[in-house]
């Protein structure tokens, strides 16, 4: 282990803008990118889209990364799915990888489900007889809208699967391998039956936490045990073992043990980058533990609000400063930016670049992009 002297939070920052091809080379298309960080945190359908789409290159003309299309054709036709796994919450994942990912966590992710289950009364023949349920509801390519997927558990005879319930139902049969994501309908996302969504194969949870901790470390190091641990639901006891088996590097800096793989990119010159990351980008939810790390350096934690403006995050060279929200019109997009601190020329002409590219996604004519900050 190594503790270089200029690795400043401002350089593990720019070190994990690299490994998560947010900045460097990107990828040949949202496919490579979804491969590349295994898992896109995707709470909200739509935002999440520009994870992936800013890794790769562009796709269309006048754009700086692949345009939401792309992305939307890789849910259409499966070869990602959408779905609850490494923690109780909505991710993006390559089809393929998914079994891997099971395999790792989905056993402590039920566990910690155990609460709520408690709390609905659901017990183990309840759950059960859901997921049987819904794999059998599924089956034969028939993709069912939520709605749908409620009408069927209540004619088995399950009590009140709506709400919450309903979904704490249908992720438990995300997690036993009944049911992903298949085709939205309407605009509407459906479950599809996993085993003929999911390509056919079987892992041992000892190798699939090691895939898991070498996609981790290679897309998002440098980061920490903990970083990992929290972000896949984990043992500590079983991190630290798949990082030694598959012999991590590592280096010491802001206090901290901080593990790699790939090698440490070269210190770029010119003036400060600027990037427009949704709420859950992975630049942002990846690194709980070290999350100090993750707000811009120039400006005390207590400056940040508990409670965004918006959800959206302005990246400033690679840290968070501030957050944003865009709004289509016809012919042009509002952006709206909040800062934790004022800007400097150099830092708002950064700014108008990143909202620019932003204006192309979207693919509007024109940008209103509005600025505000703490005093």
């Amino acid at each position: 282990m190594s503790t270089p002297t200029d690795l400043t939070p401002r350089a593990i920052a720019a070190w994990r803008a690299h490994s998560q091809r947010l900045w460097g080379e990107r990828l040949a298309a949202p496919m490579d990118a979804f491969e590349h960080l295994g898992a896109v945190q995707s709470q909200e359908y739509q935002p999440s889209k520009l994870t992936p789409a800013m890794r790769a290159v562009p796709d269309a003309q006048a754009l700086a990364f692949a345009g939401p299309a792309a992305v939307d054709a890789l849910i259409d036709s499966g070869a990602v799915v959408r779905t609850h796994v490494l923690r109780p919450t909505w991710h993006t994942v390559p089809a393929g990888d998914l079994r891997m990912m099971l395999a790792a966590s989905a056993e402590r992710v039920e566990q910690l489900m155990a609460g709520n289950d408690r709390a609905f009364g659901f017990d183990e023949w309840t759950i059960g007889r859901s997921v049987d349920v819904l794999a059998d509801a599924t089956a034969g390519a028939r993709h069912l809208t939520r709605e749908e997927a409620s009408a069927v558990l209540a004619e088995a005879g399950i009590s009140d699967p709506t709400g919450q319930r309903l979904g704490h139902m249908l992720a438990h049969a995300e997690l036993r391998e009944a049911i992903c994501s298949g085709t939205p309908k309407g605009g509407k996302q459906t479950y599809a039956n996993f085993d003929e969504r999911v390509p056919a194969g079987r892992i041992s949870r000892g190798e699939a936490v090691r895939e898991l901790a070498r996609r981790f470390f290679v897309s998002r190091g440098p980061a920490t045990v903990k970083d990992f641990t929290r972000w896949a639901t984990l043992k500590v006891v079983d991190a630290k073992a798949a990082i030694e088996e598959l012999g991590l590097a590592s280096v010491e800096a802001a206090g901290r043990v901080l593990y790699f793989g790939g090698e440490r990119p070269e210190a770029a010159a010119g003036g400060p980058v600027v990037d427009f990351v949704q709420g859950f980008d992975e630049m942002l939810c990846s690194y709980t533990d070290s999350k100090d790390l993750v707000l811009h350096h120039s400006v005390p934690r207590s400056r940040f609000p508990d409670r965004p403006r918006f959800n959206p995050a302005i990246l400033l060279d690679g840290q968070v400063i501030g957050n944003w929200k865009a709004t289509p019109k016809r012919e042009s997009l509002v952006v709206e930016t909040w800062r934790a601190r004022g800007f400097t020329a150099a830092e708002i002409a950064a700014l108008r670049r990143g909202a620019d590219r932003l204006r192309a996604w979207y693919g509007k004519d024109e940008l209103d992009l509005r600025l505000d900050h703490a005093a």
